[in-house]
């Protein structure tokens, strides 16, 4: 009977050792899957608004209008984007997230979306052991990127 008490201590000191590791990568686990999550869906916005920007009839626009005209409605529809995120992701800075550029002769629209100090603002916030940090560490802003030539 000693003996099965004695065991039945050690099953118990050992669940009460391994349970906050446990808890800890499951959680770890919620708050990557949330971020990654998120960072999915602004590329989402941004891949779409770029696609959809260069579905524009070329036989109506011309020239430096056709570069305009391709910025001003990826800017539009962005803007639009962002506006179906989720409300954590909605303060997104879209105006202006798309612009032209030229790499290597080539007329270049690039959209750009920053969730800037994700850290100290994020989706689902770490929990802090004070002198050991935070966990899970988080990276300090979200970005994601979008190109096309056109």
């Amino acid at each position: 009977m000693r003996a099965r008490q004695k065991m039945a201590g050690a099953v118990a000191l050992e669940f009460l050792m391994l349970f906050p590791f446990v808890v800890a990568m499951l959680y770890g686990a919620a708050v990557y899957g949330l971020t990654f999550f998120a960072q999915y869906r602004m590329q989402d916005a941004v891949d779409n608004a770029v696609s959809t920007a260069l579905y524009i009839d070329r036989s109506t626009v011309q020239g430096a209008a056709l570069g305009d005209s391709v910025r001003q409605r990826a800017n539009t529809v962005l803007a639009g984007l962002v506006a179906e995120l989720p409300p954590s992701l909605r303060a997104l800075n879209a105006d202006g997230a798309c612009s032209l550029e030229t790499v290597g002769g080539l007329e270049m629209l690039r959209c750009r979306l920053v969730y800037p100090n994700y850290q100290n603002n994020p989706v689902v916030p770490a929990l802090s052991f004070g002198v050991l940090g935070e966990f899970p560490p988080l990276p300090d802003r979200l970005d994601v990127e979008a190109r096309a030539a056109f």
